[in-house]
């Protein structure tokens, strides 16, 4: 469901990375950044493919043994580098094993490239090991570094790349997305894509519409959620104290939903604060 794929939402994103690949000025470290499913790693695979591809074309043909082998994960000179199963960060002992893989040349591509799928989730030990290899990069190597958040990276690894900025999707887009293609209710919809907060994904796993089944039953405790909050703003000062302990007593018991029920709470607060000067744009319209 990459917007960047499927929709050229990110046109600016994808004229400037096509420019490069047409002229063969790659450069030796690249920073995607953007908010989460912006389509930044679909786009860092897209430019792989691009550099790499046999038949000369103006991105990636997406036929060929080259573009093959990196759909299916399988070139050895496209290195991938994750936040590991169950760590918090991306580890100097991960850029270590890295730094050794390219000091051999590539096998058989023309850029060899590096995906950092985290880069603000690296370490500062890390970051400091990358900062050496991003000093005197290999020889036709290639680093695309992907992050949420710039405040997390060095300012030296920053200064060092070309950066690419990926727009975030507007709460009406994923709502449109939501009616048009998963045939949702345009009121679910509307109070799914503005819960999200410019995330598809987050807003498809909320109504079970992804390949990440969470087994998590949103739309019916979203209700209880609000339910419950109404029930205790309606007590009054106070008054609500008893109702409150025993909903936060509740939501302790289910940790996979604590950032839902924050996300959702945050939307009932909003609704609150703007009802009495536009109650058209509140989220929450089931509680109108």
């Amino acid at each position: 469901m990459s917007d960047f794929d499927q929709m050229q939402y990110q046109a600016t994103a994808r004229s400037e990375l096509t420019h490069i690949i047409q002229t063969q000025m790659i450069p030796n470290a690249l920073l995607f950044s953007g908010n989460e499913n912006t389509g930044k790693k679909e786009a860092a695979f897209l430019f792989a493919k691009g550099c790499n591809c046999l038949t000369g074309s103006k991105t990636a043909c997406n036929r060929c043994r080259s573009c093959r082998k990196i759909d299916s994960g399988s070139h050895p000179d496209i290195l991938c580098i994750d936040r590991e199963q169950d760590k918090q960060a991306i580890s100097i002992a991960q850029i270590r094993e890295m730094g050794a893989a390219l000091c051999s040349k590539p096998n058989e591509a023309r850029f060899r490239m590096v995906l950092i799928l985290a880069a603000d989730l690296m370490n500062v030990q890390a970051q400091n090991a990358l900062l050496k290899q991003l000093e005197e990069p290999p020889e036709r190597t290639a680093f695309i570094l992907i992050a949420c958040k710039l405040s997390a990276l060095l300012p030296t690894i920053l200064s060092r790349c070309r950066k690419i900025r990926f727009k975030p999707l507007t709460d009406t887009l994923i709502e449109q997305r939501l009616t048009a293609d998963f045939n949702i209710d345009r009121q679910l919809a509307h109070i799914v894509s503005r819960t999200a907060d410019t995330d598809l994904k987050k807003a498809m796993a909320y109504l079970n519409l992804d390949t990440r089944q969470t087994g998590i039953d949103w739309v019916k405790r979203r209700k209880l959620l609000l339910d419950n909050l109404c029930r205790i703003i309606r007590a009054g000062p106070g008054k609500g104290i008893a109702s409150a302990l025993l909903l936060s007593q509740r939501l302790s018991r289910h940790p996979d939903f604590i950032d839902d029920a924050v996300a959702i709470m945050k939307t009932l607060f909003r609704d609150l604060m703007i009802f009495t000067l536009d109650p058209k744009k509140i989220v929450n319209l089931d509680f109108f």
